[in-house]
């Protein structure tokens, strides 16, 4: 028997979840020994009448005032499926078990739960469920099993004791463990379970008995905080209407003429991680960095964003202390997820926009026009900001609308791959002053 706790904590606060495994090498393992055969033959059976045992259930206040106790329809072991067992599937259950002990180890565990903390949190009916429908699958992919669905397991909620436990076993169903030497499927040779996934075990089962409680809120709140800078990216121009953000326009405008240039999934939505090219890579990051880094709405969005994930990483380094799990061993990897998910958001985001913005069918508008001559002119003078520098050329009264027609020539020449019937027209909106253009007041 390994039992998964550190010794003299005794000044510590108890763990609200215990662990303690077992394990029988099968009849087959290579690693056994071959005495005692008929012993470990008789083994699973015993193993199921132990976990089967009805005056070990829980008892429901119902089943006490109806008298009803001891007489249910069912036994007191749980499947894959969340139900409990009848007498006929424990028969069967033992023959199939008994059969497949010949090529796959049994494995055991004890969970030991605090009581009050699941009665304060959830219905122990409800655990049950969770444990067999996606707490157990969820290790069994952790220990590195393959397929959980090739698993067979069944459980045992024993509340006989001052703290109530579940008995668990579970074997394969057929090999499915990958032999990385063979490149096979096997049966799994080793017995002993790794620390880790017990580690795992706990920490999911303690999230799951408080996950209404402490878990979906702070889990919404980063949701939420996700969908905010979406939205933000969701905009048709990602334009930002200051002078300071003059430059990452361009920076847009040019990352969209590379993609364009050198033909980056022209057709379909672009995936930032498909990308090769490291100039582009680079120019999109800082872009990103750029409208994360200013007194903005992204800016604060990115701030309670990451004020969210903090609060939920506290939570799971909570969750592993109060569990006595390492530090180094603790499992953050749902922030981690969800930050690799909105950065490569945020990257497919600034490119399939700067991809549309420069598409190589795309007619000249009165934005594109503006936005150049808004640029050319912020780099001669900085201190003009955009209104003031789109009201010089084309709001200021008394004075013709396209004064400056050289610059407007050199905006419209910065235009890459654009219709030329579209560019001969306003050329001659510009030299005749016909202000064919009402879409500028």
């Amino acid at each position: 028997m390994i039992i998964i706790e550190r010794k003299n904590m005794s000044t510590k606060k108890s763990p609200l979840v215990v662990a303690k495994t077992d394990f029988k090498l099968s009849l087959n393992n290579r690693d056994r020994f071959k005495k005692n055969d008929n012993l470990d033959k008789d083994y699973v059976s015993t193993m199921l009448d132990y976990f089967s045992n009805d005056e070990k259930r829980v008892m429901n206040m119902i089943d006490y005032f109806t008298g009803k106790i001891n007489k249910h329809e069912n036994i007191n072991l749980v499947l894959e499926n969340g139900k409990y067992a009848t007498k006929e599937q424990l028969v069967k259950r033992k023959e199939y078990l008994n059969n497949q002990f010949n090529n796959s180890n049994v494995w055991q565990i004890i969970l030991s739960v605090d009581k009050d903390f699941v009665d304060s949190n959830m219905k122990w009916k409800d655990l049950e469920k969770e444990l067999a429908m996606k707490v157990l699958p969820k290790f069994f992919k952790h220990m590195g099993f393959i397929d959980s669905k090739k698993m067979c397991y069944q459980f045992s909620l024993h509340c006989n004791t001052d703290h109530p436990h579940f008995h668990i076993a579970f074997m394969e169903k057929e090999p499915n463990t990958y032999n990385y030497k063979t490149c096979k499927k096997i049966y799994r040779r080793e017995g002993k379970i790794p620390i880790k996934s017990i580690n795992f075990l706990k920490k999911e089962l303690t999230a799951t008995i408080e996950r209404e409680k402490r878990f979906n809120p702070l889990a919404t709140d980063i949701n939420k905080n996700i969908d905010n800078i979406k939205e933000l990216l969701s905009n048709d121009n990602l334009t930002l209407y200051r002078k300071k953000d003059i430059l990452i326009e361009e920076k847009i405008n040019k990352l969209g003429e590379l993609l364009n240039e050198r033909n980056v999934s022209y057709n379909s939505k672009i995936k930032f991680n498909s990308i090769k090219d490291e100039e582009i890579k680079t120019l999109t990051k800082d872009i990103k960095n750029d409208l994360f880094s200013r007194n903005n709405e992204f800016y604060f969005s990115q701030f309670e964003y990451n004020e969210s994930i903090k609060k939920m990483n506290q939570y799971l380094i909570d969750l592993g202390i109060n569990n006595r799990i390492s530090k180094k061993e603790i499992d953050t990897s749902y922030t981690k997820y969800k930050e690799k998910y909105l950065n490569n958001y945020i990257y497919n985001a600034i490119v399939n926009h700067a991809r549309y913005n420069n598409r190589s069918n795309k007619n000249i508008t009165s934005n594109d026009l503006l936005q150049s001559i808004v640029f050319l002119n912020y780099l001669k003078n900085g201190s003009i900001n955009k209104r003031g520098i789109i009201s010089n050329y084309l709001y200021k009264k008394g004075i013709n609308r396209f004064k400056n027609k050289s610059s407007i020539y050199n905006s419209l020449r910065r235009i890459k791959e654009r219709q030329d019937q579209e560019l001969i027209e306003i050329k001659n909106m510009l030299k005749t002053g016909y202000e064919k253009g009402r879409e500028y007041d």
